[in-house]
């Protein structure tokens, strides 16, 4: 398992390929390069294990567990689905839930974190790279070294993720490419992917996605894409420990390599795209 010190914390899956003809990598925003809203599994996991009835021989640990990969199995799509998912698991067990409460309920500490790192932002005791996965900005530099153009796809708001981007310094890599969803209801990412491979007449052997959730690994694999999952750690920026809950649900959904974070951007370019 690579450590903070690993020159190189790459796990290269079977279907892994280098792909020297790309022209786009598209990044998903929260977990991927932002870290502004880190530790929203935790808030996840307050807001609802109570309201979890337990079945027969189950404990808290087990639904803790079972929600990870619930929270894995759904980021990168628009909160509101996982919540109306969530209502309606409990019900299933007998428990009483609405969708609309729960989003609030969940919503609420995770944007009041959020306004928190805002005003360290704001007041100076945090600085952008604070609040960008650990290498990202030197990944980016690189990226645009290298002329590819570079796209950010997000499941949440629009508004949310464009605001964020410029407050993190992000938004000038990526030439007007920063994507949330403005319809909860019938935002896929495969979609947004689709319309743009057609409207800049790319394929799948020329874009690479950076993801932590399996919205955009799904979709990549299925469009001929590179897929490299991001588990990045929740808890610490920067140590280089990969998330096991996330490692497991991205395996499953087709990635084809495996990271922690950026923390080698120039070996970690030259692997993808085999140069």
């Amino acid at each position: 398992m690579p450590t903070a010190t690993d020159p190189s914390p790459l796990e290269l899956l079977p279907s892994f390929a280098p792909r020297p003809r790309a022209t786009h990598v598209v990044f998903d925003f929260d977990g991927t390069l932002s870290w502004l809203r880190h530790g929203w599994t935790e808030v996840a996991q307050t807001v609802l294990i109570p309201r979890f009835p337990l079945h027969e021989g189950e404990t808290a640990a087990d639904i803790r567990t079972h929600l990870f990969r619930e929270m894995i199995r759904f980021n990168g799509r628009p909160t509101p689905l996982f919540t109306t998912e969530m209502a309606a698991q409990i019900r299933q067990r007998g428990g009483t839930a609405e969708a609309d409460e729960l989003l609030e309920s969940f919503l609420e500490p995770l944007h009041a974190n959020a306004h928190a790192r805002y005003a360290q932002l704001r007041d100076g005791t945090a600085t952008r790279d604070d609040y960008i996965v650990h290498g990202g900005r030197t990944l980016l530099e690189q990226l645009a070294a290298r002329e590819l153009s570079i796209i950010i796809l997000s499941g949440n708001p629009h508004d949310q993720i464009s605001t964020e981007a410029e407050m993190l310094g992000l938004t000038p890599f990526c030439n007007g490419h920063v994507y949330g969803h403005t319809d909860a209801k019938n935002f896929t990412k495969q979609s947004v992917l689709e319309n743009l491979m057609a409207e800049e007449s790319f394929t799948g052997d020329n874009f690479v996605m950076f993801g932590d959730g399996a919205a955009e690994i799904e979709a990549t694999r299925n469009l001929g894409g590179l897929a490299i999952a991001v588990c990045s750690d929740e808890h610490e920026n920067g140590s280089g420990r990969v998330d096991e809950h996330k490692r497991a649900v991205l395996i499953e959904s087709g990635a084809d390599a495996i990271i922690a974070d950026y923390r080698n951007p120039e070996t970690l370019l030259q692997t993808i795209f085999g140069k």
